[in-house]
């Protein structure tokens, strides 16, 4: 199912999990709470089969868990792990753009609200540490302790270089 990718960006890696759209969609459905494979199926329209293999690496790959619910027979439970429950920013970012991008203002489907106000969630943005929003210039990609040399060259040589944004 997933593609694999010798690069070493997390952007790539990322893609072996999440490149395509039918597992978005599951772990969408295990967000609003529909954990059973015949809530997902029914939800999203996946046939049987990916659905299956999709839980099955969704499971391997620790971002949901397989709970036996069944009291009468083996029924399984698909609930989000620690390491799925990160993925809320990812999910509200993508409402977001698409709300916005996709649909337009006022032909949103489905929109995200605070619980307790029902106050739409502000837009997630990239902050610095004092919680202030930073503009695409003032972003930086660095090497990171694992880059390999061609990381480092693609870097150096990339729009959000350090040194072309007046950073070290």
């Amino acid at each position: 199912m997933a593609r694999q990718h010798k690069h070493d960006c997390p952007i790539a890696r990322i893609l072996n999990t999440f490149g395509d759209n039918w597992t978005w969609l599951i772990v969408r459905e295990a967000f609003y709470g529909n954990t059973r494979f015949s809530e997902m199926q029914r939800n999203t329209g996946i046939a049987k089969n990916l659905l299956s293999e999709r839980l099955g690496y969704l499971v391997e790959q620790g971002i949901l868990q397989r709970e036996d619910v069944g009291a009468n027979g083996t029924r399984y439970a698909y609930v989000l792990t620690a390491k799925g429950k990160t993925l809320l920013p990812i999910l509200v970012a993508m409402y977001q753009w698409g709300n916005e991008h996709v649909f337009g203002a006022g032909n949103e489907p489905v929109l995200l609200v605070d619980r307790a106000g029902q106050r739409p969630l502000e837009a997630i943005l990239p902050r610095d540490s004092k919680g202030n929003v930073l503009e695409l210039t003032e972003i930086a990609a660095i090497p990171g302790p694992a880059a390999s040399q061609e990381t480092k060259n693609k870097l150096e040589k990339s729009a959000l270089s350090a040194s072309k944004n007046g950073g070290s």
